[in-house]
């Protein structure tokens, strides 16, 4: 702290020391910078303060589509910055300047400086955060001063009102033709895609019909089906009834006992008749004188063999009558009635087949071409969809160009043209820019300051050297 307070004492005692020396290079530097800025032209400046409106129309017709920024036709700040550089382009000051002299004006035409200067001295800038130009100009009194840096300036807006509505109204007419022939060119296009979507439909159907197709196709598909199994079963009860059949054929006799008649046998009536004859001529023979014994036994012997025979025959005989037996000849005729019963099962069962086979091979058909179909047609319609989209889109912005346009040629009540609106024309005042005295006073000020502390420090500087060379 004591360093600081010694080194500051020492500038303290070097500013005293060469106090003269100060004084006089602050008198030299004011007194010359008063005497240059005396000496120096007096200069006017004039400015005016623009507007640049965005279009009313362009918020009436929101979109969410590309169109937005690029026929949205808003103000942004690239164009804001292209206006204020245009200003000081050669172009539009020759314009200005012609314009000024055409308006009557050629006397303060004759006092402008060349273009040059002109470029270099013309200031627009932009406002921050807003959609404000200030133009301004400064003018010396021998180029004519705040009037015509005010003549100029208002020339230069006029002029760039005029020439931007131009521009605007040349822009809109040809927005307008190309978003006429673009919806002309959209709109045969529509018109081609849906020609080919009726031709695809023709050609392939369209959910309209695959759905009746379909639904006809699986109907009849599940109608065969159970046409078939309830064949199926009829086939297979067909078959087990006539095996049944068959087994109880073989079980039952084909034969039946109709009736039975008992009465006595013949052979054993002949014999007993016989035996009647024998006995009966015996006894007669007996008792006819004459006959010997000898043929007497002969007789008996006969009687004996007769009788002996009769006694190993039956006395009776039964008679049975057979015929075929019902039962048996009911299941032949149920046989008969069920074999071509089966034939026609079977018959119905390898038909209903077929049928089944080709309406599966016709619904595979149409469930693999529906899919890519219904993809195709899908594509089809959604792209004349996405074309009317852009087609009202670009209706849309033909209603918005052509609002914008008529709106172009209407004169408002403000003083607006071309999107620019002036907010404070310029004026001539009197009260000069340049040379700023009191700027430039105290600049000088601190610039004599300055010099005379450097000029105190290279003194003490040398007058250092010079001790340190006697020594």
């Amino acid at each position: 702290m004591s360093q600081q307070e010694g080194h500051l004492r020492d500038y303290l005692q070097l500013i005293r020391k060469h106090d003269f020396t100060l004084c006089l290079s602050v008198l030299l530097v004011l007194g010359t910078a008063l005497i240059i800025s005396l000496r120096l032209p007096k200069m006017y400046a004039a400015s005016t303060l623009m507007l640049l409106v965005q279009p009313s129309a362009t918020s009436s017709l929101p979109s969410a589509n590309l169109f937005q920024n690029v026929l949205s036709g808003g103000v942004d700040r690239r164009e804001m910055e292209t206006i204020s550089t245009r200003f000081s382009t050669e172009s539009m000051l020759k314009a200005a300047i012609e314009n000024l002299e055409e308006s009557g004006n050629a006397k303060a035409v004759a006092l402008y400086p060349p273009i040059g200067k002109l470029k270099r001295t013309l200031k627009a800038q932009l406002n921050p955060d807003s959609d404000y130009i200030n133009l301004s100009i400064a003018l010396t009194e021998a180029e004519g001063g705040e009037r015509n840096a005010a003549l100029l300036v208002n020339q230069l807006a006029q002029d760039m009102k005029t020439l931007r509505r131009g521009d605007e109204e040349t822009k809109l007419r040809k927005r307008i033709e190309f978003l006429q022939d673009k919806r002309r060119e959209i709109q045969a296009e529509i018109e081609k895609d849906l020609e080919a979507l009726l031709l695809f439909v023709r050609e392939n159907g369209s959910p309209e019909t695959w759905v009746p197709i379909l639904t006809n196709l699986l109907e009849r598909r599940s109608s065969v089906q159970e046409r078939l199994e309830t064949n199926q079963q009829q086939l297979y009860a067909t078959r087990a009834h006539i095996a049944y059949l068959h087994e109880q054929l073989e079980l039952l006799p084909e034969q039946t006992k109709i009736s039975e008649t008992t009465s006595y046998d013949p052979v054993w009536l002949f014999q007993q008749e016989k035996l009647f004859t024998l006995e009966s001529q015996r006894v007669a023979d007996a008792e006819r004188i004459g006959k010997t014994a000898s043929e007497l036994k002969g007789l008996d012997a006969q009687i004996a063999v007769v009788r002996e025979k009769n006694e190993q025959t039956s006395p009776t005989a039964t008679t049975i009558t057979s015929g075929p037996s019902a039962h048996h000849t009911y299941i032949k005729n149920q046989l008969l009635t069920f074999v071509p019963s089966l034939s026609r099962y079977e018959n119905a069962a390898e038909r209903l087949k077929q049928e089944l086979s080709m309406l599966e091979t016709e619904l595979a058909q149409v469930l693999e071409q529906i899919p890519e179909n219904q993809m195709i047609l899908t594509q089809m319609v959604a792209k004349i969809q996405k074309t009317n989209e852009l087609a009202e889109e670009i209706a849309k912005r033909l209603l918005e160009v052509e609002i914008l346009y008529a709106e172009s040629k209407l004169t408002t009540s403000r003083n607006q043209m071309g999107g620019i609106e002036i907010i404070d024309r310029a004026v001539p005042r009197k009260i000069p820019v340049s040379p700023r005295l009191r700027f430039v006073l105290i600049i000088a000020g601190i610039a004599g300051v300055s010099l005379g502390i450097t000029i105190a420090l290279f003194i003490e500087y040398l007058g250092g050297s010079t001790e340190n060379l006697t020594d």
